[in-house]
């Protein structure tokens, strides 16, 4: 199917999924309801029609090809079920033991859609953790729950694309409900569950590490127990294959879109010209900004306890990853939305809503655009007396704005002492 045409269907599907989000918010009392009920039907209703059933119209009634980073995923599932050894047998730019992880479900059919399949349900376990862990303290968890199945980011991204950065906040949330389960004395628990993540999602996990360590009780004992578990699984790796299990750095060398490098760099290329011998040293700078100002946000949220802040804390660490780091692209934004739905967003609030919903657009239609007009690099401004590449630099703009307003919600809910936030 043309590159077009999916687009055109996922903008209708955008349009539908977005009417889906409006009768959700005018029916608040009958999602409340059913909350109360039976939020186990509710649920399963609700994955039945806005993942399994789409998941099937789509894979096996229309026969298409799984999309965005399936293929690559497919590829290193393959090589990993195949007996390879990672980084040296094929090539894979996230942890070691992703690539395992991920072939489970070719086993049972050895397809790429069994992939996309396996990413939804694992969305699926995220989203219904999220949503117990919530439902204790909000009326209208349910609401957001399906709010977030209707958002077109979460729809394509997950079903269509199989994205796995709705992994990050799983991990994320498991080491909060371990924090509010064990108040005291908590960083056992945290240093395993952040070695762990670090061996199965992406190296970019690391950025909320600073973070954390400004905000526990006993950072040294969580180091501790991440080294005793981390530097094993290093040496092993270095014994195996040498220096190969750097190979997901190199992913960091590519600049993408939308983040502020991009958005400001006609003005940067006034001063300095970026191309690929220095484009490492620009995500260097984005990094060394996000690790500066998260762990700022997290010392001032010491007024807190940990089991307040760490949902935000997780928040503005990848809103500002998006923000200042330039290889940071825009599907991101699944690492933290779930989050951002329950823990940002006042579903009573139209305003939150609305900038929900465009930043979520945006998602769906910019890099396609981006795409579209063969990924243009802003050099100039000159450049800008193009419309097609003005109107693409404004949807980064109105992007990157959202993405402030994330991070702006967190920090506000970071810093703020819990006895004076309203009930």
């Amino acid at each position: 199917m043309p590159i077009l045409t999916v687009f055109y269907i996922k903008v209708i599907l955008s349009i539908f999924l977005t009417a889906g989000v409006i009768w959700t918010v005018w029916k608040p009392a009958v999602l409340s309801e059913w909350q109360r009920k039976n939020d186990t039907l509710a649920f399963g209703l609700g994955f039945l029609i806005l993942r399994l059933i789409p998941w099937i119209a789509i894979f096996i009634v229309l026969n298409q090809e799984p999309r965005g980073d399936v293929p690559f995923f497919f590829y290193k599932a393959e090589g990993a079920k195949a007996g390879g050894f990672v980084y040296r047998d094929f090539w894979s730019y996230h942890a070691p033991l992703f690539a395992y992880i991920i072939s489970l479900p070719i086993w049972i059919w050895h397809n790429a859609r069994a992939i996309v399949l396996f990413m939804v349900l694992m969305e699926t376990l995220i989203l219904w953790l999220t949503y117990q862990t919530y439902k204790k303290e909000k009326s209208d968890a349910l609401q957001a729950t399906f709010i977030y199945w209707l958002l077109p980011a979460s729809f394509m991204y997950i079903l269509i694309d199989g994205q796995e950065e709705v992994w990050f906040w799983g991990l994320a949330l498991l080491m909060w409900r371990h924090v509010k389960k064990k108040p005291v004395d908590y960083e056992v628990g945290l240093g395993i569950i952040f070695a762990i993540a670090l061996l199965t999602t992406k190296a970019t996990f690391v950025f909320f590490l600073p973070p954390l360590l400004f905000s526990v009780r006993k950072p040294i004992k969580m180091l501790l127990v991440m080294a005793a578990i981390g530097l094993p699984a290093l040496a092993f790796l270095y014994w195996r294959i040498g220096d190969l299990f750097l190979m997901p750095i190199q992913h960091t060398e590519q600049l993408m879109t939308p983040n502020l490098f991009s958005i400001t760099r006609p003005f940067i290329e006034l001063f300095v010209h970026i191309d690929h011998t220095n484009s490492t040293a620009v995500n260097w700078i984005g990094l060394i900004i996000t690790m500066i100002l998260v762990s700022y946000l997290a010392y001032r949220g010491r007024v807190n306890a940990l089991s307040h802040t760490l949902p935000s804390l997780f928040i503005s660490t990848f809103a500002c990853m998006m923000i200042f780091q330039a290889s940071a692209p825009g599907a991101y934004l699944i690492a933290y939305v779930l989050a951002v739905v329950f823990e940002i967003v006042d579903l009573k609030n139209n305003k939150h809503l609305l900038i929900l919903l465009v930043l979520s657009w945006l998602t769906v239609v910019q890099p396609f655009v981006n795409v579209w007009i063969k990924q243009p690099d802003y050099t100039n401004f000159s450049m800008l007396t193009n419309p097609a590449y003005l109107g693409e630099l404004c949807l980064q703009l109105v992007n990157v704005a959202c993405f402030f307003w994330v991070v702006v919600k967190a920090a506000i809910k970071i810093v703020t002492p819990n006895y004076l936030r309203p009930a």
